[in-house]
């Protein structure tokens, strides 16, 4: 790819294909939470076995995603994205249809091998077909999706369960995946990387072998555990402190998504000119004090809607910057780092959220905080690190 800054409609089209499977796998990602309620009463089950599904989901992306990885660097990326798509769509048929919660829990399973396909080999496409200043620009309209899927994606999902039953929100995600996978076939170019055995061994020395690679993933992990850790336990704050029910608390996590949306789209253009290590310190620095205003405010609602804006465009620019800075770490390997770097997104989730939920009950929210904001002030001395 040349590195002038121009763009042909085909590097348009490939940009609004990505963006639209991102979108659609982040929306299934998120939509379970609201819906947990309603799984519950369904299937007769526990609020814990219930919410198992999407613990599920997430270590089959995180165990999955590894395995899958080496596939990239082999294969049609075309093709990968095509099958991680249709497992995906599977996935999501049975749990619309799914007439008990084993048969969810399966559901579940088969959308998270799914995106664990998929993913890692959105992020190599990006990083083998887009170079220089378009690089930047192209991840951070690509991951804004995510954030786009919590603002519109969710309240979306939750509309159609109300209109009907949660089994809706799978079949609209259904429909859209179908309108993703089209416009796949359409506009992602073959790009092959030509090895001539696929080595899963080498594919995972290769990787070790990098000290780049190796600290930056753990910065990815360290981040997202302190991120995941306050964010997930931000609506059972809200609920408790102030008495919200689900649709006011939605309302303010579409405010925290359209902003970590605005960040992440526009989160190229600083990248290119500070630099992705600069942007990374300089956006978990203000991410600490975003929550510190957090802990401090936190009796005043409006103090937790403004800290809050002001944290989703801390972490819109700094996730973005540092997922552009770990695509090209192992250019010859992006889909197995890639892989590893969702891995250790859903990893630094889950450990998030599973010791969030023993620590909560009591050191509350003021001591979430607390941990996240050294977290992240760790995330930071490895990017120094890494920055020397």
């Amino acid at each position: 790819m040349k590195q002038n800054d121009t763009y042909k409609f085909k590097d348009i089209l490939l940009v609004i294909g990505l963006f639209l499977v991102v979108f659609v796998i982040g929306a299934d990602s998120f939509i379970i939470s609201p819906l947990l309620p309603a799984i519950e009463k369904d299937y007769v089950v526990t609020t814990s076995q219930a919410a198992l599904s999407v613990t599920i989901y997430a270590l089959c992306y995180a165990i999955g995603s590894p395995f899958f990885g080496p596939l990239g660097d082999k294969f049609n990326k075309r093709k990968l994205l095509i099958v991680g798509l249709l497992i995906f769509l599977i996935g999501s048929f049975i749990c619309a249809q799914a007439a008990n919660i084993k048969i969810f829990y399966f559901g579940r399973a088969v959308a998270g091998i799914g995106a664990a396909v998929t993913m890692p080999n959105i992020w190599a496409t990006v990083g083998s077909y887009f170079s220089g200043k378009k690089l930047n620009v192209v991840m951070g309209i690509t991951m804004s999706a995510l954030s786009l899927s919590i603002a519109i994606g969710v309240p979306m999902g939750t509309l159609l369960s109300q209109l009907s039953n949660w089994h809706m929100a799978f079949w609209g995600s259904i429909l859209l995946t179908l309108v993703a996978f089209v416009v796949l076939l359409l506009v992602v170019p073959n790009l092959m990387n030509g090895q001539e055995k696929l080595k899963y061994l080498a594919s995972f020395q290769t990787l070790v072998k990098s000290k780049r690679a190796l600290l930056s993933l753990s910065i990815n992990l360290v981040w997202m555990f302190g991120f995941y850790l306050i964010y997930t336990f931000l609506g059972t704050f809200l609920n408790q402190n102030f008495h919200f029910n689900t649709a006011q608390t939605g309302n303010i996590f579409i405010a925290y998504g359209l902003s970590n949306f605005i960040a992440s789209f526009c989160g190229g253009h600083l990248l290119s000119k500070i630099g992705a290590m600069k942007d990374v310190i300089l956006n978990g620095f203000f991410s600490m004090i975003f929550i510190l205003g957090l802990v401090i405010c936190q009796n005043q609602l409006w103090g937790i809607i403004i800290f809050l804006i002001l944290l989703a465009l801390a972490q819109g620019l700094g996730v973005t910057a540092l997922t552009t800075y770990i695509v090209g770490v192992v250019p010859d390997k992006r889909s197995t780092v890639m892989s590893f770097n969702s891995s250790f997104l859903y990893l630094g989730l889950t450990l998030g959220s599973l010791i969030g939920a023993i620590l909560y009950s009591s050191v509350g929210f003021t001591g979430l905080g607390i941990i996240s904001i050294i977290a992240l002030g760790i995330a930071i001395i490895e990017t120094l690190k890494l920055k020397k």
